[in-house]
């Protein structure tokens, strides 16, 4: 009963709150794309900023962030309000978070943040109402719907041509080997392709270490080139194949050292017969 009334209970705002929206004549939504990070932007006069942002593998999220006013240690109220022209203060209450002392972000994730999406395009005004550090009223922040509509378009071109792949999925990629061969598989060369292809929009990524391996079979005086051919394999391939930039790739070879798996069987033998490839930050 406690979360219906929490959700459903219409809020008048005291008159005492100090409320701050970006001006109807100067709203603008800024959309910022990439494959990795679609966000838009919203400037909130002598507040700071709101922003819808979408990345792979995450939850939507809808940010709040000011520097001029920090929380006390206490909650930040979630609430849509209606439109100006329907003369009604009245605000539905969704959430209440509990925030630090200082706090200078506010973040709605996942389904409220969607929420708050679906109510700005129906021309309701997402807010946050809590205490600050700074100021002896109430603070009030509220979304501007206006040029909502025009950037929406934008930012969900975005978020349907984000990355499926996120960096913890793609960091780590070992590629494995026949007995006594250094050629890559098929299979081997789709997954170093799409690790390629994340390489080229991730800016982050400053290193590629590539680290060649076999099992113990065979005479142990060729497995020291043979471990340094299968590294060496991987890197001419993203070099050749993709155009990844060799300054950026750092090999090694280990021949029969570092097991990742028991050279006693078959099986084990096979997950020793690899390249491994590390994305480094």
């Amino acid at each position: 009963m406690k979360f219906l009334i929490t959700l459903l209970y219409l809020l008048t705002v005291a008159a005492q709150a100090e409320q701050f929206q970006a001006p109807i004549t100067d709203t603008q939504w800024l959309v910022t794309q990439s494959p990795l990070k679609c966000s838009m932007h919203q400037d909130i006069a002598r507040f700071g900023s709101a922003e819808f942002i979408q990345t792979p593998g995450d939850e939507f999220k809808l940010t709040f962030t000011t520097a001029l006013y920090p929380s006390k240690q206490t909650d930040i109220y979630f609430e849509i309000a209606q439109a100006p022209w329907q003369n009604s203060e009245d605000r539905l209450m969704l959430v209440a978070i509990p925030v630090e002392k200082n706090q200078q972000t506010f973040t709605i994730t996942g389904k409220l943040a969607k929420q708050a999406f679906t109510y700005i395009k129906e021309g309701m005004f997402p807010t946050i109402r809590y205490l600050s550090q700074n100021s002896i009223e109430e603070i009030s922040v509220l979304l501007s719907t206006v040029h909502f509509r025009d950037s929406n378009v934008n930012f969900t071109q975005c978020v349907e041509q984000l990355t499926p792949y996120t960096f913890e999925q793609m960091r780590k990629l070992t590629v494995y080997f026949n007995s006594e061969s250094s050629e890559l598989s098929d299979e081997a060369k789709q997954a170093l392709s799409k690790l390629a292809d994340y390489v080229k929009i991730d800016d982050s990524i400053k290193r590629i270490t590539v680290s060649g391996h076999t099992d113990n079979y065979g005479r142990k005086r060729l497995n020291i080139p043979l471990s340094e051919a299968r590294s060496l394999v991987v890197k001419d391939f993203l070099i050749n194949e993709h155009n990844i930039d060799e300054a950026m790739i750092v090999t090694s070879f280990h021949r029969e050292f570092i097991a990742a798996s028991t050279n006693k069987t078959s099986s084990g033998r096979t997950h020793n017969r690899r390249a491994e490839i590390e994305l480094i930050r």
